[in-house]
């Protein structure tokens, strides 16, 4: 019996703790995740990595979210990848810049952990949680 493979989420965002909070919760999900600081390596991170899907900061130091985004849907090897806004502004204008950016969905902070996991499981149909019999 073989087993599915693991999901690849890679997060990218600026904030070491919240990072690092949101690669742990994953992977007690049953994500492979993995995390970036650096906006201005993620890119090649990506092309390299083939992640499942990218939780992305809009607001990052050098190439911006909005910008990476671009970037990724005007490659062929990477516009397949849903990338998904994870960030703490809800202006009307971000959201609507992050989807004309490409994004799949816009999701804003803070979020629940298990919110968080429960949107990815859905937009992936990724690892559901086990249903226990009665």
């Amino acid at each position: 019996m073989t087993m599915d493979p693991k999901k690849k989420i890679l997060i990218i965002d600026d904030e070491d703790m919240l990072r690092e909070t949101v690669i742990l919760a994953l992977g007690h999900a049953g994500f492979a995740a993995e995390g970036l600081a650096d906006s201005t390596r993620a890119f090649d991170a990506i092309k390299k990595g083939r992640p499942d899907l990218v939780l992305l900061d809009l607001y990052m130091p050098e190439v911006s979210g909005f910008e990476l985004c671009r970037r990724l849907k005007a490659d062929p090897e990477t516009k397949a990848i849903p990338v998904v806004m994870f960030t703490g502004s809800n202006e009307t204008v971000d959201v609507i810049s992050g989807i004309s950016a490409g994004a799949f969905e816009y999701i804003t902070k803070p979020i629940d952990g298990e919110a968080l996991i429960a949107k990815i499981q859905s937009l992936l149909g990724g690892p559901q949680p086990s249903k226990e019999k009665p």
